[in-house]
């Protein structure tokens, strides 16, 4: 595969990504919010956590079916630009590519464990605290290994004007509402999901742009 192709493969994985990110937003307006991870993703007591479960079925079923899909897509996404711009910085591309490998593990583990709660949930068994802070953990190493792939990723990027420069400023945005949101400092854990979700969007429609730009200038046969 050429570098052309790698980066032409990451930017239909990028349109693809996007796209389900659309229609995981299309499920959580339609079912009022039942159907959001982020509730999920945060300690709450045993009682309070399995009623959002039975709350958020059959909504949330649907949206960790297109959050599946998803991860695959940013595992996609990163892995193939990743290749594709690995010859300016290889030590970075090697990070983002593993980085993002992890992160799609944790991210499915994290979704196979929502799943369990909901089946234990629904067959009247609640949650116990032990498992719910299972999830916050499994939520919160997914994040941070997200924000060291893509910082990893921005080392990749060569100078290309104003998107690369946004792209990188969407780069810093991601560790910072990350952590936000992991840590629910001031109680702002709201915005580190909002800081995530404008990143992630962000960094997908540029990356695709970018990515079939780039793909332009690169050699058509040369293999990598």
């Amino acid at each position: 595969m050429t570098r052309a192709a790698s980066l032409r493969t990451a930017a239909g994985f990028s349109i693809l990504a996007l796209g389900l990110m659309m229609l995981g937003v299309v499920v959580m307006v339609a079912s009022s919010g039942t159907g959001a991870q982020d509730p999920l993703e945060r300690f709450s007591d045993p009682a309070t956590f399995t009623a959002i479960l039975l709350a958020a079925d059959p909504a949330l079923r649907l949206a960790l079916f297109f959050d599946g899909l998803f991860a695959i897509a940013y595992a996609g996404t990163v892995g193939f630009a990743a290749i594709g711009l690995a010859a300016r910085c290889p030590p970075a591309a090697w990070a983002s590519g593993l980085g993002i490998l992890v992160t799609m593990g944790l991210d499915v583990t994290e979704n196979l464990l929502m799943l369990g709660s909901l089946g234990m949930a629904a067959a009247g068994v609640q949650i116990t605290g032990e498992r719910i802070a299972l999830h916050v953990l499994i939520s919160g190493l997914k994040l941070h290994a997200a924000a060291f792939a893509l910082v990893a990723f921005a080392f990749t990027l060569p100078d290309r004007g104003l998107v690369t420069s946004l792209m990188r400023w969407g780069v810093l945005l991601m560790p910072v509402s990350a952590i936000l949101f992991v840590t629910d400092v001031f109680g702002a854990s709201g915005y580190g999901s909002l800081g995530v979700f404008v990143s992630m969007v962000g960094g997908m429609v540029l990356l695709a742009f970018f990515a079939r730009a780039e793909a332009g200038r690169e050699p058509q046969s040369d293999p990598l």
